[in-house]
This record gives C-alpha cells, sequence and structure tokens, in this order.
C-alpha cells in the first residue's frame, strides 16, 4: 500500500469525522432551542396575563423599537428617548440560575489594577437585578453559590442566538455583592458582580469586538443621554410620566415595554441621608415573568450617585396584585379607566 493511498485514506477519514462532528454539534444545539422553545412556550401558556400583554402595543421587540413605530395615539417617543433605548437595551442582559431567571442591568465597570497600579487584564462587571430571580429571598446569602448564576449579553435577536456564545456573551462565577433588604420595608433588589478577561471578545455585523471596551463606551454614553433627556425636560419636549423598560418576558430575546408612571402612587419609604430618599414606582408597562430585574427608566427621574448601587436606578420587580392594592388601582384608573395590571419597580435611590 503506497503512502499516498494511506495519506489520501488519513485526509478522507478526517473530513469525514469533520463532517460527522458538525453535524452532531449542530443536532446538540437544534436540540438546546427546541428544549429553550418548549419552556418558553409553556410560560406563556401558563401566564395569566397573556391575553393583555403578549400581543401589547405597548411591548416592542427591541429590533423592532425605532423612530418610525407608532405606539397608540396617546404616546410621543421622543427620537432621543428611542436612541437612548438602545444603549441601555446594550447594558441589560439575561440572568439564569439553577433557582431561576431574570433580567439584569449592567450598572458599573471597574477594570483591576495591582499594587503597582498596572493593569492585571481583568475588570469586574457589576450588575442589578431582583434578588427573588434567584427563586430565593431569606437564603440568597447561605445559598449563593448552588445559584450557579450565568448572564448573558446581546441576546436580541433570535433565540437560537441563547446558544451562541460568540455573540451573546456568556459571563459565568458571578457572586453576590449587595442587597436592600431591611425590616419592615418591601425591597427586593440586589447587586452581583463577576471578573472577565479585558481581552475576550464577542461578534457583531460580522466583526470582532473587545467586550470590556464596548460595554464601558456604552455606560459613558448612556450617562450622555441620560443627563441630555434630563435637561429636554425643562422645555416639555418628553412626556414626564413616561416609563420605558427593557428586559426579556419570558425569556425571549429583549423587548422594550412602554407605558405611564403614576407618581401620585409613588411610595417613599425611608429617607437614607440628607437630600436622598428611598422610593418606589408604579407604572403600567406591559411586564411578564423573566422581566424581573429589568432596568426601569423614568425621564427625569433624580438619581443620587449614578455609577454606583448607592443611588442606583430601579429595577422591575413584579406585578402588583389588585386583591392586595385595591387603594392604587383605583387611583390608578382614574387616570387610566381601562387599566387592567400595574407593576412595581424596586426600591431605588433619588435625590430629593
Amino acid at each position: 500500500m503506497s503512502m499516498d493511498f494511506i495519506r489520501l485514506l488519513q485526509e478522507t477519514i478526517g473530513r469525514l469525522l469533520g463532517y460527522i462532528f458538525r453535524f452532531l454539534r449542530i443536532k446538540r444545539i437544534e436540540d438546546k432551542v427546541s428544549k429553550l422553545q418548549k419552556v418558553i412556550t409553556k410560560s406563556e401558556q401558563e401566564c395569566y396575563k397573556r391575553n393583555v400583554n403578549h400581543e401589547n402595543l405597548h411591548r416592542i421587540p427591541l429590533l423592532q423599537f425605532n423612530e418610525k413605530i407608532a405606539i397608540a395615539d396617546d404616546f410621543y417617543i421622543n427620537t432621543k428617548i428611542v436612541t437612548f433605548t438602545k444603549t441601555m437595551a446594550k447594558l441589560t442582559g439575561l440572568i439564569y440560575t439553577s433557582g431561576g431567571g431574570g433580567t439584569c442591568f449592567l450598572q458599573k465597570i471597574r477594570r483591576l489594577v495591582d499594587e503597582a497600579g498596572n493593569s492585571t487584564g481583568r475588570a469586574v462587571f457589576t450588575f442589578t437585578t431582583a434578588y427573588h430571580v434567584f427563586g430565593a429571598e431569606d437564603k440568597l446569602l447561605l445559598d449563593w453559590i448552588t445559584y450557579k448564576t450565568k448572564v448573558i449579553l446581546f441576546y436580541d435577536e433570535r433565540i437560537e442566538d441563547f446558544f451562541n456564545e460568540k455573540k451573546c456573551p456568556r459571563l459565568k462565577e458571578c457572586r453576590l455583592l449587595d442587597t436592600d433588604k431591611e425590616e419592615g420595608i418591601e425591597n427586593d433588589w440586589c447587586a452581583i458582580e463577576c471578573e472577565v478577561d479585558c481581552s475576550k471578545v464577542f461578534v457583531t455585523n460580522n466583526q470582532e469586538k473587545n467586550l470590556v471596551d464596548t460595554l464601558e463606551s456604552c455606560l459613558q454614553i448612556y450617562k450622555t443621554q441620560q443627563k441630555e433627556i434630563y435637561e429636554l425636560l425643562t422645555n416639555n419636549t418628553i412626556r414626564k410620566n413616561l416609563v420605558i423598560i427593557v428586559g426579556h418576558p419570558h425569556y425571549r430575546p429583549k423587548q422594550v415595554s412602554v407605558g405611564r408612571h403614576y407618581p401620585s402612587l409613588k411610595d417613599e419609604p425611608k429617607k437614607v441621608r440628607s437630600g436622598q430618599l428611598w422610593c418606589r414606582y408604579y407604572y403600567d408597562a406591559p411586564t411578564c415573568i423573566g422581566n424581573s430585574g429589568s432596568p426601569v427608566f423614568i425621564p427625569g427621574q433624580p438619581i443620587a450617585g449614578f455609577g454606583y448601587w448607592f443611588g442606583h436606578q430601579h429595577n422591575h420587580k413584579r406585578n402588583v396584585p389588585e386583591n392586595l392594592f385595591p387603594d392604587k388601582y383605583e387611583i390608578a384608573r382614574k387616570e387610566t379607566p381601562k387599566l387592567q395590571f400595574l407593576g412595581m419597580s424596586s426600591i431605588g435611590v433619588e435625590l430629593c
């Protein structure tokens, strides 16, 4: 048997094995996508808000949210708000654990340095969310390691992208940083953090980009745009009771929820220090399971100390049960008679 024949046979077998491995890899991904689709379908079918929220014109897939969209006759979305929402969406991730799942928001990035001030090549991402997404509250600190928390970024387009780590980078080894639990106050906010290699890349529009650099830039743009919107309120060019929520309802790719918040319902349970206040908002933007932890944006909201968890913005907490809060529904329906569901935020810190 000649060496040329042996070499040809080895190359043929190698190509055949390559085809087999690619087929098996595609089949595994297809199986995973099928299972995820079943989870989403089951979650949506069991949702008690499905007849109201799932086809609601005020909930739009992120990629369809643009300047030309007509949300409703009584809403006008300023172009700057649309642009800002897309920036906020880049900082919004899907969080999932062994005990549950929801949405989180990237609040801060800190590059690590050694004692000499030199870069270690690592960065810390700080996310805010609602701690009930982990499926437990009282044992959160004690059982944290068992939750195996992960965050998926840029899950914006297709369900299949959930398993595409090049397009949707997956952050692991998250740790609990802080919670706002306090006796006598119904809180639900927490911060988690994870370390990221500063050389980590992801793929967007067929181009590789550095993850840390990209998100640092997004955070800076986010702060600048937020300030610009705050200033627009002084000349009444933006609706003052507007609320926008970006999240992953039923673990689908990102969707934008638009609605009203009701200033008369705002809770102010505690003044934490001079000029700073704990507060909670109520709104009618459509939300479902998976939205817990979503960033809640209110134009003109006087955030205190943005960029650190003391002074963090609000995250979505949950639906407001009408049987437990009938007075809030009664007040809200004076403004919106056909209101069916109210949502509530976690406690946030504002200037007062």
